[in-house]
């Protein structure tokens, strides 16, 4: 049997993946220990010695877990982020969450030189709300490194992954993290606030936990609709804005409309929205006027 004989076979069992293959190559890859690429180049080769680790996590991927939860990390943004069961598992759609906010931070860099400029003492100040593992906050820490950041969560479990992450991927920053229920522990003003809160509905939530998602209730759910942190967001946001500040959240597509409604009513200006690779909504923003 090949290698690609071998991840098919079991690929095949992965009824609830839009991607079963590339899945399976994911685990034989981490339980061999080589990457992704290198097996790519040996799909056609005969799979011999294929460690038993490789077949107890394909049984954890049936049972519905993601595969960062079974390899203990996640890629996001070219980085590679620890998650575990305390922690949201970082996806893609998020990636376009911080594309936003290094687009909307031009709007405070100064023209000349300026890192130089940063380094004298303007500093952009960011808030990422529902930071989990960090990778919003620690992926535009990397990115701009002259941005005062401040990364929250309501969960303490969290926090420490989130720093545990820091640790591992940024060299010298000034993020720090705050324990705090969205804004309940929040002092001052931001240029930029960033959020990914829960927006899934409360029963959808429950659902794929019931599936075998690792990822924590409190990290999926948003209410009954999906929309209560949303709301909370967006109407006590802009107290927390500075002047011409950015507000931008990541939600599910047909949270859109609402959102932008209520971004209105709240006196933001310059609404604008961001898609995903899908050609879908997933971020929407707006300006403290």
């Amino acid at each position: 049997m090949t290698y690609r004989e071998l991840i098919f076979n079991e690929s095949c069992s992965f009824s609830e993946s839009d991607t079963p293959f590339l899945d399976a190559l994911l685990l034989l890859a981490h339980s061999l220990g080589i990457s992704k690429e290198k097996l790519f180049s040996m799909l056609p080769e005969c799979a011999d010695s294929i460690p038993q680790s490789f077949f107890d996590m394909t049984e954890r991927r049936r049972n519905g877990e993601s595969i960062a939860h079974i390899r203990g990390f996640r890629e996001f943004y070219g980085r590679e982020f620890l998650v575990n069961d305390d922690v949201l598992s970082p996806r893609q759609d998020t990636e376009i969450l911080v594309e936003a906010a290094l687009e909307s931070s031009k709007l405070f860099e100064p023209v000349a030189d300026i890192e130089e400029d940063l380094e004298a003492g303007g500093e952009i100040s960011v808030l990422d709300l529902c930071t989990g593992c960090g990778a919003v906050a620690i992926s535009l820490a990397a990115e701009k490194p002259w941005f005062k950041l401040t990364a929250s969560d309501i969960s303490s479990a969290a926090l420490d992954i989130a720093k545990k992450n820091a640790q591992r991927l940024l060299t010298a920053t000034s993020l720090i993290f705050v324990e705090s229920d969205l804004f309940s522990a929040i002092d001052g003003k931001f240029e930029i606030i960033t959020a990914n809160p829960p927006y899934i509905p409360h029963c959808e939530a429950e659902r794929f936990i019931s599936k075998g998602w690792k990822d924590p209730l409190i990290s999926l759910d948003g209410g009954i609709d999906g929309m209560k942190h949303i709301r909370k967001i967006i109407m006590e946001g802009y107290e927390y804005l500075s002047h011409n500040g950015v507000l931008l959240l990541e939600m599910d597509p047909y949270q859109t409309s609402e959102s932008l409604a209520l971004f209105k009513k709240m006196g933001y200006i310059d609404l604008r929205t961001w898609k995903d690779l899908s050609g879908s909504i997933r971020v929407v923003g707006g300006r403290h006027g």
